[in-house]
């Protein structure tokens, strides 16, 4: 055992696997303080805990594990709950570092917590560190609202598949939406048939509903070409239609709910992502969940490629072609950061100008837009790393 009068920071690696850790404690100067393993249990993490608290509390503690999918995703939420911070390392990373230290082809458990434990004293600790530890919890629920946005879809396009059976015309009457008042109507009148035989009581509630939208001609426009359709009359597509319904309204409470917790839990997130004009909640917390620790990345160019917004390059010789974007990365964050993308030529001028500039290029939309995303990105890289709030007049045109 070394003197702790001797330590300035203590270097803790842990190996993860799927049913037990393996834990190595190394001083500052690489010196073995200790070595163990802990089940992945209630029981395992507190011989882990008993381990940090045996550390002098006045010196430094750094931790530092694998990136290995859910198998961490429980120690993780422990040790930032315990009150410590932690780093995650790559496992292509610390495979190679291990390589660079030894000539030897071993590869065990206790050698990687060891390699980790290593490695901790080389790298940037403060920047990369990982503190908030509902990052995991955030990240699912940004997945299962878009999960339940992509069902939700599906079912109004069930829904519209059988509206065009029955009742062709409705859809087209509303122009092609599905509004509030649109569902409201299916799901009061079930069908053609009693929505001819509306009268003036209905529309006084249809009126309500609608907030003062649905007029009295268009009331009876409706009505007659309820009386009218060429659509199918049949029980069983009614019954269909509203379990359709019943499962939109459940998708859409769900939505919701998720919603709520998703803006409680970004709260607590240390993002500028806000700062951005008309980046809501919910967007700000999917690209920060998704992300993850904007620090693992030194350079915009870096996120830039991991969004998947980075254009292929093939070069032989002296030719040289830019193809298409690689779009690798996480889908949900692509196409996040290709909405907001979006929504920021109405509310970011330095971002419209330069749309159009690439437009007038000859640039197709797509390609323009893209192009505004890479810009996009280099700005929340700089905002998040720097903790910067967004100001419009620091970006280069």
């Amino acid at each position: 055992m070394i003197s702790r009068r001797w330590s300035r920071l203590y270097l803790v690696g842990i190996d993860v696997s799927k049913y037990k850790h393996n834990g190595f404690i190394a001083t500052e100067g690489g010196v073995r303080f200790s070595e163990f393993v802990f089940q992945n249990s209630q029981e395992g993490f507190q011989v882990f805990l008993k381990q940090l608290q045996a550390l002098d509390p006045h010196q430094e503690i750094r931790i530092g594990l694998e990136s290995t999918g859910h198998y961490g995703m429980n120690l993780k939420q422990f040790i930032a709950a315990s009150g410590y911070t932690y780093l995650e390392f790559n496992p292509n990373k610390t495979h190679q570092f291990s390589k660079a230290m030894s000539l030897r082809r071993s590869k065990t458990d206790k050698v990687d917590a060891r390699v980790i434990s290593n490695l901790l004293g080389i790298v940037d600790y403060k920047t990369l560190q990982s503190s908030f530890y509902h990052i995991n919890e955030l990240k699912q629920l940004v997945r299962d609202r878009d999960d339940i946005m992509t069902n939700r879809s599906k079912t109004l396009n069930r829904l519209t598949n059988l509206i065009d059976i029955t009742f062709p015309e409705y859809k087209p009457f509303f122009r092609n939406n599905w509004g509030v008042t649109a569902l409201f109507i299916l799901k009061k009148y079930h069908s053609s048939v009693r929505i001819a035989k509306w009268t003036t009581r209905d529309y006084e509630q249809i009126k309500s509903v609608s907030m003062g939208k649905m007029t009295y001609p268009r009331f009876n426009n409706l009505r007659a070409l309820a009386a009218k359709t060429v659509g199918v009359r049949s029980e069983i597509y009614d019954q269909r239609i509203q379990r359709v319904i019943l499962d939109y309204e459940y998708s859409d409470a769900s939505l919701q709910e998720i919603d709520a917790r998703i803006t409680e839990l970004f709260e607590h997130a240390p993002s500028k992502l806000r700062s951005l004009p008309g980046m809501g909640p919910v967007m700000a917390a999917t690209i920060y969940a998704e992300v993850g620790n904007f620090h693992l990345f030194p350079s915009a160019t870096k996120l830039i490629a991991y969004c998947g917004y980075d254009v292929s390059v093939e070069q032989s010789g002296l030719s040289e072609h830019h193809g298409k974007m690689v779009k690798h990365g996480p889908p949900l964050l692509r196409k996040a950061v290709w909405t907001y993308a979006f929504q920021s030529l109405r509310f970011i001028p330095a971002l419209h100008d330069y749309y159009l500039r690439k437009k007038s290029e000859g640039k197709h939309h797509k390609v323009a837009l893209a192009a505004v995303c890479r810009k996009l990105i280099r700005i929340i890289h700089h905002i998040e790393t720097n903790q910067e709030p967004f100001d419009a007049l620091s970006i280069k045109q």
